[in-house]
């Protein structure tokens, strides 16, 4: 019992409850009740009466010599402050009941996008030897911030008759970060320009892939001979390799607008939903894979913009601001915002992803005009392929124009934007940009693949 007391998580600072022990109505009914029974069988000579309320004279004032005197040691916090996508936690009570406590119970308080197993209550009773613990597990099914609770916890006394219930405690809101979709990318970034990294250059230097054999020049090392080559020709010759680089990716999320009706992990997902977990596989990815990964999400308010970092922090940085991503409410601000968000600037060889539901011209005439610039651009549309069709049901249209909207003109007016969604997405193209559908692993290879052969041409830019 010490073992598996000592492997019980400890409870943290500041996670004690206080309340004070009052009676429940219950209690209140039973002495009311019984009293007048008794009296009224006595005054009018009904000895139904007195056997109906003598039961419960006798269990008021059984309970009332019974009730607990000191107050429970209980304790009440939610396990974990940061989650993943259908990760679960739990909402822990760990009570010292103490002489005439019978039982504890916790509730926990349904919100949107979670889900508690096995149910939003449980109670546990014991006597005064035991210390009850009880678990709520709860699942958060999407990412954003989601607020867990609140939870109420109540300690009750024999019969019922007198109970300890504090406040309802609220824990503050839990951020859940995107789970990754299964991603990888064979193709290499089209133009590194680092110092370290696994991508191939352009440029010959030290690195693992062989260039040519040429002639062996004052300054070469001993150890690029190429013997092979050097005994045949009878003169010292040479391996020459490409140097190893890193790239800089950049991922620009639009969160100006959210498309579709979100169920969470398990279900449809909507444009914002495809963009978000998008950007987290392939900011994983790429820093997995020694290369550098910044993120700008357009549009949402208090969403920093995180330069170009590298390694397991700079993953929790992007994973963080993800999960906060706010979808812009479409109003002045908002655009002035993505404007300014817009003329960040943007060095050359810098890999730039966009994932958009390429609705918004202005985020396509920005990719078309860093392709103009020479930057390597890709778009991601994230529109989920439910919505661009123009068979629309009313509930996927119910979440672009409000309910007292909804009739024929409606759908007629969504299909009529999906035609200049067309529209804008031809001219992007013809631009220089492509445009590919998020499909998961193999998205971006036959892109970059691409990007790659045309950075080799020669080509005309704008300055």
């Amino acid at each position: 019992d010490a073992d598996a007391d000592a492997a019980l998580p400890v409870p943290p600072a500041g996670s004690r409850l206080s309340a004070r022990w009052r009676a429940t109505p219950a209690h209140a009914r039973a002495v009311l009740l019984g009293v007048v029974l008794v009296g009224l069988g006595a005054i009018m000579r009904r000895p139904d009466a007195v056997a109906m309320g003598t039961p419960l004279v006798v269990v008021a004032a059984w309970s009332l010599i019974l009730r607990p005197t000191v107050s429970p040691v209980v304790h009440a916090w939610l396990r974990h402050p940061v989650l993943r996508e259908g990760q679960t936690t739990a909402w822990t009570v760990d009570a010292r009941p103490g002489e005439g406590v019978e039982d504890v119970a916790l509730a926990v308080t349904e919100t949107e996008f979670t889900r508690y197993t096995p149910t939003s209550q449980c109670a546990a009773s014991g006597d005064v030897t035991q210390s009850p613990r009880i678990d709520v597990l709860c699942e958060s099914t999407r990412w954003g911030l989601r607020q867990l609770g609140p939870a109420t916890c109540a300690v009750s006394s024999a019969f019922g008759s007198h109970v300890w219930a504090p406040p309802a405690v609220e824990a503050p809101p839990v951020p859940t970060v995107p789970l990754p979709e299964a991603f990888s990318a064979r193709s290499p970034t089209p133009d590194p320009d680092g110092l370290v990294g696994r991508s191939r250059s352009r440029r010959h230097g030290d690195g693992s892939e062989l260039a040519d054999v040429r002639a062996f020049r004052f300054g070469d090392r001993l150890r690029r001979i190429h013997w092979p080559v050097s005994v045949r020709t009878g003169e010292l010759h040479v391996t020459t390799t490409y140097s190893d680089e890193d790239s800089e990716i950049l991922l620009l999320v639009d969160a100006m607008q959210d498309l579709g009706r979100s169920t969470g992990l398990d279900g449809d997902g909507s444009s914002l939903d495809n963009g978000v977990r998008a950007a987290a596989a392939v900011a994983e990815h790429y820093l997995r894979a020694g290369d550098r990964v910044g993120l700008q999400v357009l549009g949402a308010h208090r969403s920093p913009r995180l330069t170009a970092g590298l390694g397991s922090n700079q993953l929790r940085r992007v994973l963080d601001v993800l999960a906060r991503v706010r979808v812009a409410d479409g109003g002045v601000v908002d655009e002035k915002r993505l404007t300014g968000q817009l003329r960040h600037p943007v060095s050359v060889g810098t890999l730039v992803v966009f994932l958009t539901p390429a609705v918004s011209v202005q985020v396509l005439a920005h990719a078309a005009q860093l392709a103009r610039r020479g930057i390597s651009t890709i778009v991601v549309d994230t529109l989920p392929r439910s919505m661009a069709s123009g068979d629309v049901t009313d509930e996927q249209l119910s979440g672009l124009v409000p309910e007292q909207d909804l009739s024929p003109g409606a759908r007629l007016a969504w299909r009529i934007r999906l035609l200049e969604r067309s529209r804008e997405m031809t001219r992007t193209r013809l631009g220089g940009v492509p445009i590919v559908t998020w499909v998961g692993p193999g998205t971006l290879d036959l892109v970059l693949r691409d990007l790659a052969r045309q950075r080799r041409a020669p080509r005309m830019v704008t300055r």
